[in-house]
């Protein structure tokens, strides 16, 4: 009843917008930038200078949880949604579930452009902002994007092409989000001009991307109100990734500089011939992304094996029958439990052999958290190596654990079920994301150095 209400309330808000669209001209590059901003970073709108190192730390690993419990329960709506034939639209139909953002991007909308931050996600499709007049809005810094305002704004119709994905009738189309933890986003599923700021501070304009207009929003994206939307990268026909397609030769990447530093260092997430860019002669590595049942939205790679130090772990096939996630909006990895216990047993007996390297079990430590004591001057601490099918994620130790003056953690949690490559493992590593081929590359690289280049 709830949203049979709110689509009336919708279709009211159609007929409060004057529709003025103008066709854009725009020299499309081959190549172009959006400046990616952790959380963590003092250029970040999320950006809290009171928290201490670890504090973020195990902030951001609140966001690794809730990631998990996404990728788990988007699954299976899309599995049920298979059994019962009744997924015929996965932008409206497939629940999201709300978490802190971990990255976010500015970029341009509408003629003439208003700059918007967004959250940089992999895991989710449509991309969508708060949009003026709102019927219901949560708080945000930026003004409500105002589409009366925007020469290049146009609704989309029942016989546009992606106007399958979402539900339409003869007044237009329009979407419906949910999420797990009570936020919602809906309103009308529309066209515009997006403005890409390339490394050199002008602006790439792209016409006509389909995206979310939200008129009705309900609950908190973000504490400090800085964000106004989602900016999705993930495989559905409404990302901008798939929207992009040519114009970006189907692909993208980014570099993640050191998440646990005192300056964080900001970085870009690249398209196009700037996708491969890199500041490394260090060979890369492929990976096919894995196909199966589930592989239909997000980023899976098929995971084979880990190992210690060059020492495999001896996992069966089974070990991991859904793949990997690979997800830029999980801060830290999880391994499922088969995994985890194998990772935590190798640790154990490599630790057990330093004899003031100890395991601490006492509850002052982070929930779920194995850790150790730190004697003094102590550096031998050990690599880990994803191996996928046909390229190895070698993950050195400063990836590996969490350090604190007298104990470390590892960096990595137990779930259920999934299995994520988090950002944390990810510093320092170009991943580039071959939507063409279907293939995930990756070479380590100094990330600091990315915004220079």
């Amino acid at each position: 009843m709830a949203q049979t209400i709110t689509m009336a309330i919708i279709f009211v808000v159609f007929n409060l917008f004057s529709l003025h669209f103008l066709q854009s001209i725009a020299l499309i590059s081959s190549g172009f930038s959006l400046k990616l901003t952790h959380r963590d970073s003092p250029h970040s709108p999320l950006y809290q200078p009171n928290l201490s190192n670890f504090e973020r730390f195990i902030k951001n690993v609140d966001i690794s949880k809730t990631r998990a419990f996404y990728f788990e329960k988007r699954s299976e709506t899309i599995d049920e949604g298979r059994k019962t034939r009744k997924l015929k639209n996965e932008s409206f139909q497939l629940p999201l579930i709300y978490h802190e953002p971990l990255f976010t991007v500015e970029l341009g909308l509408g003629t003439p452009v208003v700059k918007r931050n967004l959250i940089f996600d992999t895991g989710s499709g449509l991309t969508w902002t708060q949009c003026k007049p709102c019927v219901r809005c949560f708080k945000q810094n930026q003004p409500l994007f105002d589409v009366r305002k925007s020469r290049s704004y146009k609704m989309v119709a029942k016989k546009d092409k992606l106007s399958k994905r979402f539900t339409c009738n003869i007044f237009g189309c329009f979407y419906y989000v949910q999420y797990y933890s009570g936020q919602i986003s809906a309103g009308i599923a529309s066209f515009e001009t997006f403005a890409f700021q390339t490394t050199k501070g002008n602006y790439r304009n792209v016409p006509g991307l389909v995206f979310g207009c939200g008129t009705i929003n309900q609950g908190s994206f973000g504490s400090t109100n800085a964000v106004s939307g989602i900016f999705g990268l993930d495989k559905e026909p409404v990302s901008f990734a798939r929207q992009l397609g040519g114009l970006m030769k189907d692909r993208f990447s980014y570099c993640l500089p050191e998440l646990d530093s005192t300056a964080v260092k900001d970085s870009y997430l690249r398209f196009g011939d700037e996708a491969t860019k890199r500041n490394t002669t260090n060979a890369t590595q492929s990976t096919p992304f894995l196909k199966t049942n589930r592989n239909e939205i997000f980023y899976l790679l098929n995971l084979t094996e880990i190992s210690i130090n060059g020492q495999k772990l001896g996992l069966t096939e089974d070990t991991f029958p859904g793949g990997c996630v690979i997800d830029s909006g999980s801060s830290i990895s999880l391994l499922n439990t088969k995994a985890f216990t194998a990772v935590k047993n190798s640790f154990d007996g490599y630790f057990s052999k330093f004899k003031n390297v100890r395991r601490i079990v006492r509850k002052t430590m982070p929930e779920g958290f194995v850790c150790y004591t730190r004697p003094t001057g102590f550096t031998e601490f050990p690599n880990m190596t994803f191996h996928f099918q046909g390229g190895d994620f070698r993950v050195p130790s400063g990836n590996l654990f969490m350090f604190q003056r007298r104990f470390f953690c590892l960096a990595m949690l137990e779930s259920e079920k999934v299995t994520i490559l988090g950002a944390y493992q990810q510093q320092n590593v170009r991943i580039l994301y071959d939507l063409k081929d279907e293939m995930l590359s990756f070479a380590s690289e100094d990330c600091s150095k990315d915004a220079a280049a």
